[in-house]
């Protein structure tokens, strides 16, 4: 299809909205929203009120809903988690007509609240989709909100610092110099443990070829460190689609889901005395079934030698994602590709993605699994094989087709995941919490490359 698409259908409730065939990348699905069609949605859609009770008992309190919105939020675009896991972040970019929002819950004990106001970065131009992306430091106090829409789609990023409960934005939005266009800045984001490397995906720049721009923070004051563009692209890959750093912030991985006609890969960098280089060729998961959209989602384990890819694309929507592992400069991929033994139709498995800092715990999400009710699925590593844990987990209280697992992230350990489905309630959104102490184990779910 290379990079003229029929992008997917978004069904809210019983009504279908359909993106026209454009020249955008298939990854733009994330974040390339026309905000009539959306005020559209929100006037129209119809939820029926269902509760997703299959697995119950592993969700970690009610599901989490911010305060404060205006209109439709779509609250779950993104979410990330401290090390701890007890902060959350999760981004709504429909909220006040687009302007978006992200909001922040602490936990005491079982117990989630917000903490504080939404936080909207100051200095935007037009509608900028703040809560496109989202990423926290370790120790949840430094916050980074991406919004691609921002200066007609020129983009960029807010941080905000934590003192005590109160929150503040840090400084100007970052727009990285040296782009090619409307590159749509802040489409993805993360930052390093310690919050002092940023790096900021571009997907749109240079004609939908994508980059990355990474910043560094000492004291309060950010500074652009590199432009990242991957080697070995065949024709416009689409980079910075997804981005993920390691804890230190010394390797990077970036994806482009329209490399090589929607095949899709990913480019792994390293830092070394401040300057940045690419590390191997990109890499590109094998046993793919079709235009998979590798890249779409990317994860790095803290020490930045084990990743993963999601390829929701592949097998005709079905979905899939591929872990890698490193030994040297070496990447190879490790296993098959990781399917989902329970999925219901197709679930655009690989949509999201995360990984514990071991690197032994993974969470991918599948939004459109049943109907677009949505899932997420645990995956673990002994030695070099993974499998499934627990069956999908599928959050309660849900109000219509939430689309959970449009976004996932795991804390440090890999003892809570958190899963974002915007479609929630009429598009207000909500993100659930889950816990590993009940997933048991089932079945190993990855297959060959003759899958």
């Amino acid at each position: 299809m290379s990079n003229s698409y029929f992008a997917p259908q978004r069904r809210a409730g019983n009504r279908f909205l359909a993106w026209k065939t454009s020249t955008d990348p298939p990854h733009s699905r994330r974040w390339r929203v026309r905000p009539l069609l959306y005020w559209m949605a929100a006037l129209f859609v119809v939820a029926a009120s269902t509760t997703a009770a299959s697995q119950t008992e592993t969700q970690h309190g009610s599901k989490l809903v911010g305060t404060g919105t205006q209109g439709p939020s779509e609250q779950g675009w993104s979410v990330a988690l401290s090390a701890d896991g007890h902060t959350a972040i999760v981004g709504g970019i429909v909220d006040n007509k687009l302007t978006g929002a992200a909001w922040v819950f602490k936990r005491s004990s079982d117990t989630w609240s917000q903490q504080g106001n939404k936080l909207v970065g100051t200095g935007v131009i037009g509608q900028a989709g703040q809560g496109v992306s989202v990423a926290l430091s370790a120790d949840g106090k430094t916050a980074m909100v991406g919004g691609p829409y921002d200066n007609s789609r020129a983009g960029a990023a807010w941080v905000f610092k934590r003192s005590g409960d109160a929150w503040s934005q840090q400084g100007s939005k970052l727009v990285g110099n040296g782009s090619d266009g409307k590159a749509a800045q802040g489409a993805s984001v993360a930052l390093s443990a310690d919050g002092n490397t940023a790096i900021v995906g571009g997907a749109h720049d240079d004609s939908t070829a994508g980059a990355a721009w990474v910043f560094t923070r000492n004291g309060d004051a950010w500074t652009q460190q590199s432009k990242l563009v991957g080697t070995g692209a065949v024709g416009k890959a689409g980079q910075g689609s997804s981005v993920a750093l390691s804890a230190d912030g010394n390797t990077a991985i970036m994806g482009g889901p329209l490399d090589n006609s929607d095949a899709g890969a990913a480019w792994v960098f390293t830092r070394s005395n401040g300057v940045w280089k690419q590390l191997g060729s990109k890499l590109v998961g094998s046993g793919a079934a079709g235009e998979a959209w590798q890249g779409f989602s990317v994860a790095l384990s803290a020490d930045g030698k084990t990743a993963i890819v999601g390829g929701p694309a592949d097998n005709s929507n079905v979905g899939a994602a591929w872990v890698f592992s490193r030994s040297g400069a070496e990447w190879s991929q490790q296993g098959g590709k990781l399917v989902a033994t329970d999925v219901a139709g197709s679930a655009k498995h690989g949509y999201s993605v995360a990984l514990s800092a071991d690197g032994n715990t993974a969470i991918v999400g599948g939004p459109y699994d049943n109907s677009d009710a949505g899932a997420a699925w645990a995956y673990g590593r002994s030695g070099t094989v993974w499998s499934e844990q627990h069956k999908k987990l599928v959050g309660f209280g849900a109000t219509g087709r939430a689309e959970q697992g449009f976004s996932v992230a795991l804390s440090a350990d890999g003892s809570t995941a958190i899963a974002g489905g915007i479609v929630d309630n009429k598009l207000t959104g909500a993100a659930w919490v889950h816990s590993r102490s009940v997933w048991a184990p089932t079945s190993a779910p990855f297959v060959g490359p003759g899958y």
